[in-house]
């Protein structure tokens, strides 16, 4: 066929569908200052329209590639319509996202980059669409179409996984690609048949079943857990938590053979306990001398061993994956949050104080002007925050409002800053908040009441702030547990 088969009416339409790809290039450059109310609840739309393109435009490859190679009769009016759909969704799919971005609800680079990835993928799939009915028409073109259809497929695999990243969290499509990616044919990275016993199957289940309550920034009853010698210390029972050779003697052992409903019954109620496979590992490994060098295939020293040997490894190979896909995702919460705070001129570091892998955020010197955009470029991770420091951070009462949203945040200095208090009551909802620091500030005896509303809080500081004694005193009173200190207090 040649370009004569091609009808104005047709011609005008692949125009403008070309035109129209390249015009989504130009959304993320509009700005607009203010955004009707209607246009902003069809952006709340967007996650629920997004699936359409996204499944139509993998049906359209799968389509063309059997039609190519399977199934050559298969009509084209059928990918017409599919290609047609896939183009109409992505454009509603691509305004929905544009209005919710410009909401102000989200922000920061990786929204930055989804928006981009978006638009791109909608250009990709006009495109595709009008070079298809050119196609379909003069039957030229096909392998310019083909590719536009591959790199529309790759557009929306890509929007797709940093869409999972904005709901999810950094690398939520990846990280089990990461895995696999190193992943190698030893999962305990010794030789075969030189597997120990407590490093490669006890530790992985200590891990996983006891880490969390018993490890060196947190020892529950006085127990450590996480390295070989500290299992052999007393706790604050004067009992050591494993006494080799007498499993009846050893604490830990004594604690998890205890009645569930027992108050001293380990792991407490909520948390996952040993099963039956792991608990006689586990004495048995005790009563055999707790050796950390003894290997498993001199441990199978019965029939029952080596079949509760066998049971454990589908488990222990569970456990490493969990423990290797938490460690690759929170290696790539950090490396996020240092290039964050670089941009941001603060400091970001792993808070070693906490057992959890969490962060500690400080400002550097001199300090720089914390802003809402700012706030909204950390949000994405607030959860994993557990000390922050906005000393002379030019914090506005306003601003409190995001820091409300730190879950996990245990020590607040917000010393050095210009609020009036007015904004402490988003901070009622700090469950794990203990130290808080607001000196220097124009906290009032009014403000100062909603202190009473934040529930762990321990030791505030009030020094050179409009709090009065009397309020003070009262504070005190009325909340036994909290230390109200009139005195600078630390920066971080």
């Amino acid at each position: 066929m040649s370009d004569s088969n091609l009808s104005s009416t047709r011609k005008l339409l692949i125009v403008v569908l070309f035109v129209a790809g390249l015009s989504f290039l130009a959304i993320p450059y509009i700005r607009p200052d203010n955004v009707p109310v209607l246009l902003l609840f069809l952006g709340r739309l967007h996650p629920l329209i997004l699936h359409f393109p996204i499944v139509l435009i993998i049906l359209a490859l799968a389509l063309e590639i059997s039609k190519r190679y399977f199934f050559p009769a298969m009509g084209e009016v059928l990918l017409t319509i599919i290609l047609s759909a896939a183009a109409l969704a992505s454009a509603v799919s691509i305004g929905a996202g544009y209005f919710l971005f410009a909401s102000g609800d989200y922000s920061g680079n990786l929204i930055e980059e989804h928006l981009w990835a978006g638009v791109v993928t909608g250009a990709f799939i006009s495109i595709t669409l009008s070079f298809y009915l050119l196609y379909s028409a003069t039957r030229r073109f096909y392998r310019l179409y083909f590719a536009l259809l591959m790199m529309s497929n790759a557009a929306v695999a890509y929007a797709s996984h940093l869409g999972g990243s904005v709901t999810h969290g950094q690398g939520y499509l990846t990280e089990h690609l990461q895995l696999m990616l190193n992943d190698s044919n030893e999962d305990t990275g010794r030789p075969e048949g030189q597997e120990l016993v407590f490093q490669d199957m006890l530790a992985p289940i200590i891990e996983a079943k006891c880490a969390s309550c018993h490890n060196a920034q947190r020892a529950k009853g006085g127990l450590k857990l996480t390295v070989y010698q500290d299992m052999f210390k007393s706790g604050d029972s004067d009992n050591p938590g494993i006494r080799a050779g007498a499993p009846d003697q050893s604490e830990v052992l004594k604690r998890i053979l205890l009645p569930t409903d027992h108050k001293d019954h380990m792991p407490p109620e909520g948390k996952a306990p040993m099963d039956r496979d792991e608990i006689a590992l586990l004495r048995s490994w005790v009563s055999h001398g707790a050796s950390d060098t003894v290997m498993v295939k001199d441990f199978k020293t019965s029939d029952t061993l080596a079949t509760v040997i066998a049971h454990l490894g589908p488990k222990l190979k569970r456990y490493r994956m969990k423990a290797e896909i938490a460690r690759l995702k929170i290696n790539a919460i950090q490396s996020d949050l240092e290039r964050i705070g670089e941009t941001l001129k603060v400091i970001v570091t792993r808070d070693s104080s906490q057992a959890e892998p969490l962060f500690a955020l400080a400002m550097k010197f001199p300090p720089v002007v914390i802003t809402n955009e700012n706030l909204s470029e950390l949000r994405p991770y607030f959860e994993h925050f557990s000390k922050v420091s906005f000393t002379s951070a030019g914090l506005v009462d306003d601003q409190l409002y995001y820091i409300g949203q730190m879950t996990n945040v245990r020590e607040l200095y917000l010393q050095k800053n210009g609020f009036d208090g007015s904004g402490l009551i988003y901070l009622q909802d700090l469950q794990q908040l203990e130290v808080l620091n607001l000196s220097f500030s124009k906290i009032d005896d009014k403000a100062a009441i909603d202190l009473l509303k934040i529930p762990n809080l321990k030791t505030v500081y009030l020094y050179r702030t409009n709090t009065t004694h009397q309020v003070i005193e009262a504070l005190m009173k009325n909340k036994p547990t909290l230390t109200i200190v009139m005195e600078e207090g630390p920066l971080f």
